[in-house]
């Protein structure tokens, strides 16, 4: 596993991290229950096959998938960097939240250390901005400072900033990372974001790094996803709502990607996730990319993802097919 520093901290994050959406089990779209069992048996997997960066956050199964981390890391603690967040919520009645006031970030992040169950947070990230204009940057990052300074967590990040959200957020407190989303099918970042990073030393953690499962390159055929226990969503195909290059409409470009992705694989003689996580590896500013998984063997496999250098012939030559594909 290669291991590389997160912006300005003292953070070693191995460059493949463990995504656990899925492990709260009411939000992963389309994919039933979570076992938990299953689940802690695949963070262990992914710990032991040299994973230290697991990513978790309330809204993910309504403090769940927190509870099932904090479970997995026991006698783990020194071998992993824990990152949740804040901001976001999920009520009980499982509708989501954002709001940064400081007695709601306070009451947030006290719950988290409950639910993970460790004396401090490694990585806190605000999740997404707050939407309320009567809610004010600066008494949130101030808040958050002084939970810093108190011993809550260790660093800050943020998630779903742009460069001068994270200006305006490091005149009250320390940012050291951004977790965007990225991927082949999701590139909205180069323009911007990768080079602010990359300027202001700020660590990159990339989310939905294969793209919802598609450039794993396990589909031959376009799968449509039903859900069954999602209220709201009962008899829809959600991943295609939430992942549009799901869709029907999406699919023939999505295909011709996982195509050339598939040769590269067969000419590295690699799995096709491989390929996916080594180019987004392989982007300027990148520190690390997440990646969710449901059992060991799929942890196992993402960890060995990260021993995986892609050429630069083929980064070359997987960018400039993808532009063609996209019409970038």
């Amino acid at each position: 596993m290669i291991y590389r520093k997160l912006g300005d901290s003292e953070l070693n994050c191995s460059v493949v991290g463990l995504g656990t959406w899925g492990m709260g089990g009411d939000s992963w779209a389309g994919s039933g229950e979570a076992n938990d069992d299953l689940s802690i048996a695949t963070l262990r997997a992914g710990i032991e096959a040299g994973i230290n960066l697991i990513d978790t956050a309330q809204p993910y199964g309504y403090g769940h998938s927190e509870t099932v981390v904090g479970k997995a890391i026991k006698g783990y603690r020194d071998r992993v960097i824990v990152a949740t967040k804040c901001v976001s919520y999920q009520d009980e009645n499982h509708q989501y939240h954002k709001d940064w006031r400081p007695e709601v970030l306070r009451r947030q992040i006290e719950g988290s250390l409950k639910r993970l169950d460790v004396d401090t947070i490694d990585l806190m990230q605000v999740h997404w901005p707050d939407p309320d204009p009567t809610h004010p940057l600066k008494d949130a990052f101030e808040e958050l400072y002084k939970m810093k300074e108190e011993g809550y967590f260790r660093y800050l990040g943020v998630s779903n900033f742009d460069g001068q959200l994270i200006d305006e957020a490091k005149q009250y407190c320390p940012i050291v990372s951004l977790q965007p989303p990225y991927s082949l099918l999701n590139r909205g970042i180069e323009k911007e974001i990768l080079p602010y990073c990359a300027a202001n030393n700020v660590g990159v953690l990339t989310y939905g790094s294969i793209a919802g499962g598609v450039l794993s390159g396990k589909y031959k055929e376009r799968p449509v996803f039903v859900s069954s226990n999602l209220p709201d969503n009962r008899g829809r195909d959600v991943r295609a709502g939430f992942y549009p290059y799901y869709s029907e409409e999406a699919w023939p470009k999505t295909n011709a990607l996982l195509n050339v992705m598939r040769e590269l694989a067969n000419k590295n003689g690699v799995p096709c996730v491989y390929i996916a996580i080594g180019w987004s590896l392989k982007q300027t500013g990148m520190t690390a990319t997440l990646v969710g998984a449901r059992t060991p063997e799929q942890a196992v496999m993402n960890a060995k993802a990260g021993d995986f250098v892609l050429s630069d012939e083929d980064n070359a030559y997987l960018t400039q097919r993808c532009n063609e594909i996209y019409g970038l």
